[in-house]
């Protein structure tokens, strides 16, 4: 890596005389001076990131990836309790005789879990979530730790990343760019909550920063007359990390392979040497995949199709019998286009609101003076319209979502942007004597960029102060571990619930999980087929995913038979009767009855326990017991 640079240095070999424009260096204090405060804002954001304003994972696919981890830490290889209906499909198309304990998971990139098994097992004590001890009446949502654990190694991650991005962009401008980088990064709330939610971000970051350095490494080898081999093939092993963290940087891949394979001589050579070590580091995890699901990609091909369904990924995922389905190319491209146009509308939140990161886009117009600037400019915007392609494919909607990927342009871009506004600024024919003329569109950029945290930074901590507000208007769904823990207590670790939030179950209730089957028909065909498997269906668990959908509401008909059902037993847990109806069936059908024995917060959790499986549970536990 480069040797250490001054911290804010003014100037930079490396800039060019129109591209440098302070002469002076800042003192060695003064630098000293800064890096301590960068410092302790550092570690006062990842206390109040971590501790005041946590509220447990936030994402779906997160919590899922946690609950993965734990499952390698008990030494049970890739598994998962989070089991979706076309997940199963693929694995009995292999296997018809898949069980339920054990499942492979086909769905997830592997690196994430695996590093979060490592971090888990330093919390080993803590897997259990005892809601008595960890939570109470006032406080149903108390912090999981492991859930903490989670989001500090994420955070450690993103940590990393700013140094890392610092020498980066040291090198390729100079230390007083890299700097305000650091800074605008450390402020970007976006970072900050992806730390919280359990996705796999801040690693992508992480490793993509590694990439980008060994790439533009390569880029000054070749410019220089020298040899490139060594970080071409650093290069193609960092990016084959980050497929295995997620899939979908492949796309971004793809950009970096046509700027090796059209700017390297011999032309093509080194692409392919560098797409061979990518490749043989993804290899295994496509063999995985293959075995256990029949397809390369495993489960991963279903989001694929439900980004052609306009990104319902649920809907798609939920359906234990995919043929059922038209999977249909027709308007590919009108969906690609307009996917494309949508992300380039919403630019600005994806790249974390950081004022200076989209203006990269204007540095394409400047004619830097230094090739290795010039041209890696065109690398970026090659990875990043490749990027763009893949998440309007497979669907992305949100900022904060697991299909996320312009975050990771958030360093590059925003150092290119604040080097065309450095130019920009300095031809205004302003006093710059004066260091605060000198410095004032850092100035203004960091201030305008730290607004959406600074906005929301007093809120959160008087909201943090009151246990209540923290826990009904934190994550949406409200995933409240003690609420959810409880269904530990009254079903056996081989049982099955199936659930409409299965990810929360396997992880806080630490039991095996269905996701609601799309159609009652598909519930009926998993009941016995887990009997056979000696992983009986104990019951049915909605959450507020299901019941607080509107009546008449399109989600409502389109998911009637889970709606209407969780509905009547909402009306139920009004009127506070002590069980659910006599002779309650599923929809008519009487041979699914349940009763209502688990209803602990109206609004937030229903649990259905048939009778014959409740009675089964109180006589083992009672033998047990007397044993004992």
């Amino acid at each position: 890596m480069a040797s250490p640079i001054p911290f804010f240095e003014l100037t930079s070999p490396s800039m060019s005389e129109e591209e440098s424009h302070s002469p002076n260096p800042v003192p060695d204090s003064g630098s000293a001076i800064l890096r301590a405060v960068f410092l302790v804002v550092l570690i006062l954001l990842g206390f109040y990131y971590l501790f005041v304003d946590f509220r447990g994972l936030s994402d779906a696919k997160g919590i899922e990836q946690a609950q993965i981890g734990r499952e390698i830490a008990r030494g049970h290889g890739f598994t998962t309790k989070t089991i979706r209906p076309v997940s199963l499909y693929q694995a009995r198309s292999v296997d018809p005789e898949t069980p339920l304990v054990g499942f492979k998971d086909t769905f997830h990139a592997p690196l994430n879990p695996l590093l979060n098994s490592v971090f888990l097992l330093t919390c080993q004590s803590a897997w259990d979530y005892e809601p008595e001890v960890q939570g109470n009446e006032e406080n149903r949502s108390a912090i999981y730790l492991p859930d903490r654990v989670i989001a500090a190694v994420s955070a450690l991650l993103l940590f990393c990343s700013i140094g890392i991005t610092y020498l980066l962009v040291s090198r390729i401008f100079d230390a007083k760019i890299g700097g305000v980088t650091a800074i605008l990064m450390l402020l970007c709330q976006l970072l900050w909550k992806f730390a919280q939610s359990g996705l796999p971000q801040n690693l992508l970051l992480f490793l993509f920063c590694f990439a980008t350095y060994f790439l533009y490494k390569a880029v000054e080898m070749h410019n220089q007359g020298k040899s490139p081999w060594l970080w071409i093939a650093l290069t193609g092993g960092f990016f084959g990390l980050l497929a295995l963290a997620h899939w979908l940087t492949v796309w971004i891949f793809l950009g970096a392979i046509v700027f090796v394979a059209a700017y390297f001589r011999p032309r093509g050579v080194l692409a392919i040497m560098m797409a061979a070590i990518f490749l043989a580091i993804i290899s295994f995890w496509g063999y995985h995949n293959y075995k256990n699901s029949g397809s390369i990609v495993g489960s991963g091909i279903y989001s694929f199709y439900s980004g052609l369904n306009n990104g319902e990924e649920e809907w798609v995922m939920r359906n234990a019998d995919p043929k059922t389905d038209d999977f249909s190319l027709d308007g590919l491209p009108t969906k690609l286009v307009y996917g494309s146009l949508r992300q380039v509308n919403d630019l600005y939140s994806f790249l974390g609101s950081i004022v200076a990161a989209p203006l990269f886009f204007l540095s394409l117009l400047h004619a830097f003076r230094r090739r290795e600037i010039a041209n890696f400019r065109w690398c970026l915007l090659l990875m990043w319209v490749f990027g763009v392609g893949g998440m309007s494919l497979f669907g992305i909607r949100d900022p904060l979502e697991a299909n996320q990927l312009h975050v990771l342009f958030i360093p590059l871009m925003t150092a290119y942007g604040l080097a065309i506004v450095s130019v920009l600024w300095h031809r205004l024919g302003l006093p710059m004597h004066a260091p605060m003329v000198r410095n004032g569109h850092f100035t203004i950029i960091i201030l305008i960029s730290a607004m959406p945290f600074l906005l929301t930074l007093v809120p959160s901590i008087i909201r943090g102060m009151y246990t209540k507000e923290r826990v009904f208007k934190a994550n949406w769904p409200p995933y409240m571990p003690a609420v959810i823990a409880e269904l530990k207590d009254i079903t056996e670790p081989n049982e099955v619930i199936v659930s409409d939030m299965p990810w929360a179950v396997a992880w806080y209730a630490d039991r095996i999980s269905v996701w609601t089957p799309r159609t009652m028909d598909q519930f009926e065909s998993l009941v016995p087929y887990a009997e056979d498997k000696g992983t009986p269906v104990a019951g049915l668990h909605f959450s507020p995913l299901t019941t607080n959908k509107e009546m008449g509401s399109e989600l409502f008909i389109r998911d009637r038979d889970w709606a209407a059902l969780a509905s009547r037993m909402a009306v139920a847990g009004v009127t506070r009767t002590p069980d659910a109806p006599e002779g309650l069936d599923i929809m008519g059908r009487q041979e699914f009855r349940f009763a209502r024995a688990f209803y602990p917060m109206i609004g937030h959790s229903m649990f259905f326990y048939s009778d014959r499986d409740r009675r089964r549970l109180k006589e083992s536990r009672a033998a047990a017991s007397s044993s004992e």
